[in-house]
């Protein structure tokens, strides 16, 4: 709601300080332009800078209704200007503003204000605004009186000694005091009380004051009836109106109204850019928590991914312990039974099968299948954990940004929102795989296929050597008894025992040789098989921080600088205003 009224005319370095906060604050409303959330400041901010134009110090007087503002201005005034009664009479905004002529008809704008002139409205460069009462049963007059207290210099509250401090004029003291308004309050009224009554209200005033808005504000004592009944009489003031002149006069004789009114719309304009940059600023922590939340789960991701190493070189060990342990004892049976002296104790296959596996296997595979199985079950144990860790993370930074979403940008927030949501999705589906059992399974599979194919494949060829070199070199039934006795004879007969005994470890070394290369195959393979089921869950990690995690961390890196860059802009605009107000102070 715009007021056009005669401008005041400056001159030199005040001119050119109104000129360039009028700039300012037009600069600070078109940057509020992008928040949905701004219109109302943005039309404050736009309506003070065309009161800056028009220069005149407006002393806005508010309060509930029938509490005698109009009253109390025609006191001031001393003079029954604007009409008074017993029924909300003021129902638009009335600016009287100083003019030595009063033609004591107002003129009626388009808008709906209503422009009055008059000699004594305290000084020149001064208007006094009527507002439409608070409390009014009419919604309209509400919002007419809340929508102009941002354009005051400084605010007149009228109170009824009758029924002080209603509850909307707690709300609307509060919103003069966010604002940073000059506030007085007037006591009017008073006539219909007895001393004592005037001294608890007055009490009761200073103690709502002081306990609900945390200010102590002056207090007025006046009668504006019985003023306008002293000058009617042409009697001497009454009413303690003077009182609330004298006062005026001193507040205006501190400094020109117009360098005044300067520095009040100031404080107006750096509250808004307060409160855009501490939310700006706010937002950008919180964007920067969340991206630390973000970077923290891929830092994470990366230690589980290289802690696996550590997890594989424990397994490995305890592998590598049983396959050792079994190396040593076919060592021992092979050197046991490859013998001149086990030559013709007429050992079958079966017999020889039962000591070996009885022997040499023994708990073989029951120690591979519980060291494998001890892997497969710290490296799931861990993966469950550490999923359900990410799981809760990405909750809690779900429940932050719902409490954020208030106040960031929907669109982008809602795109963030949702990749998080995938981000837990999957990341719930990965626990999933782990709790059904089929990882384990799959795992499992794989080292149950090498042990069992193993411990067939090894026993069957190592008994297989034993059993044809003994079969060959022992006498009796034995298939391929003479052709044994023909390669035996002929080495004995030439070089005696030495050449036996080379020839039996040279047999039992091949033998070991051979047991040694089956084992160094299948411990190979079981590390190969480790190696695989480690680089297939550190991919598992590694992709979910690729693929899920940084487009998240991208997103929040755009809405970090977004907020950054905002912060920035109400920062300079602070600075501007706080280089304007050491000016427009400095000037005498």
């Amino acid at each position: 709601m715009a007021v056009h009224i005669q401008t005041t005319s400056l001159d030199g370095a005040l001119a050119a300080f109104r000129e360039g906060e009028v700039k300012l604050l037009t600069e600070i409303a078109t940057a509020l332009a992008e928040f949905k959330e701004a219109d109302e400041d943005r039309r404050r901010l736009l309506d003070i800078a065309q009161d800056l134009r028009e220069m005149f110090f407006l002393v806005v007087v508010i309060g509930e209704f029938n509490a005698g503002k109009s009253s109390f201005i025609n006191a001031l005034l001393g003079d029954e200007l604007l009409a008074m009664g017993i029924t909300p009479t003021t129902d638009a905004i009335h600016v009287i503003r100083y003019n030595e002529n009063s033609p004591r008809k107002a003129n009626i704008r388009e808008d709906g204000i209503y422009e009055w002139t008059h000699p004594n409205t305290i000084a020149t460069g001064v208007a006094l605004v009527d507002t439409p009462g608070t409390g009014s049963v009419f919604q309209k007059h509400e919002k007419i009186a809340k929508q102009f207290l941002h354009r005051s210099d400084l605010v007149i509250f009228v109170i009824s000694a009758k029924r002080a401090f209603a509850e909307t004029e707690r709300l609307y003291l509060e919103l003069a005091k966010n604002y940073g308004k000059k506030i007085i309050l007037v006591v009017n009224q008073t006539d219909l009380l007895n001393p004592n009554e005037l001294r608890e209200v007055r009490t009761f005033v200073e103690r709502q004051a002081k306990e609900l808005l945390d200010f102590e504000p002056l207090i007025f004592l006046v009668s504006a009836k019985d003023a306008l009944q002293a000058r009617r009489n042409g009697q001497p003031d009454a009413g303690g109106i003077d009182a609330v002149k004298a006062h005026l006069r001193g507040v205006l004789s501190e400094a020109p109204p117009a360098k005044q009114k300067l520095l009040a719309q100031l404080d107006t304009a750096e509250r808004t850019v307060k409160h855009y940059y501490d939310a700006a600023k706010s937002k950008y922590d919180l964007i920067g928590a969340d991206t630390t939340k973000v970077r923290d789960i891929q830092r994470e991701l990366e230690t589980q991914s290289g802690g696996l190493n550590a997890q594989l070189t424990r397994a490995r060990a305890d592998i590598d312990a049983v396959f050792e342990g079994m190396r040593m004892r076919g060592l021992e049976f092979i050197n046991k039974n490859l013998s001149l002296r086990s030559i013709g104790r007429g050992l079958n296959r079966e017999t020889l099968q039962a000591q070996f596996t009885e022997t040499v296997v023994g708990q073989a595979t029951r120690d591979i299948e519980t060291a494998t199985g001890d892997y497969i079950n710290v490296l799931i144990d861990n993966s469950r954990q550490y999923w359900r860790g990410v799981i809760n993370r990405l909750n809690q930074l779900r429940d932050l940004m719902e409490q954020e979403v208030g106040g960031l940008d929907a669109g982008m927030y809602a795109e963030q929102r949702e990749a998080l949501e995938d981000a837990i999705r999957i990341a719930e589906s990965e626990l999933k795989s782990y709790s059904t059992g089929r990882v384990i399974g799959e795992m499992q599979e794989v080292f149950a296929t090498n042990t069992n194919g193993f411990l067939l494949g090894f026993s069957a060829a190592v008994i297989g050597t034993l059993v044809t070199i003994l079969a060959i070199a022992a006498p009796g039934p034995v298939v391929g008894l003479a052709a044994a006795a023909t390669i035996v004879a002929a080495p004995a007969a030439a070089l005696g025992g030495y050449v036996a005994y080379r020839y039996y470890r040279r047999v039992a070394r091949d033998t070991k040789d051979d047991m040694n290369k089956r084992i160094d195959a299948i411990e190979k393979a079981y590390h190969d098989a480790l190696d695989n089921l480690t680089r297939k869950e550190r991919s598992r990690l590694n992709e979910y921080g690729k693929q899920v995690l940084t487009p998240i961390f991208s997103r929040l890196q755009v809405l970090s600088e977004r907020y950054e860059a905002q912060a920035e802009g109400f920062r300079k605009y602070l600075d501007q205003s706080t280089t304007l107000r050491r000016g427009i102070e400095e000037l005498k």
